[in-house]
């Protein structure tokens, strides 16, 4: 069975994890999405979207270390698998094609629109 098209918040949620590495928490992605995306997400919704991509194949996750910080919790950490990677890969390799050679279209559509 093939796997859907990874929607904009899987794709974002993937780079982040290609931009912060190997065992990420939430916390970190949701600052990253902040300030380089301008998207503000729950932790919730994070962590709902991570869920999906991990039930794909996509994402791997495991339990960090409790820490007195955390009143003893546990962190869940998060990182791309080699099918996310190839997914994320393919997904961003068909909008690259469709949008070769319409950059100067759309923004002539787009200062119309103002």
């Amino acid at each position: 069975m093939r796997n859907r098209a990874l929607g904009e918040v899987e794709q974002l949620l993937l780079f982040a994890l290609v931009e912060l590495g190997d065992r990420t928490h939430g916390v970190e992605v949701r600052e990253l999405l902040e300030d380089r995306a301008g998207k503000s997400m729950s932790p919730g919704a994070i962590h709902t979207g991570y869920e999906r991509l991990q039930r794909r194949g996509f994402v791997a996750s495991c339990l960090g270390e409790p820490t007195a910080a955390r009143g003893g919790r546990r962190k869940r950490l998060y990182e791309i698998t080699t099918l996310g990677a190839q997914a994320l890969r393919e997904a961003h390799a068909r909008i690259q094609l469709i949008a070769a050679g319409n950059l100067p279209e759309l923004e002539r559509l787009a200062g119309r629109l103002k």
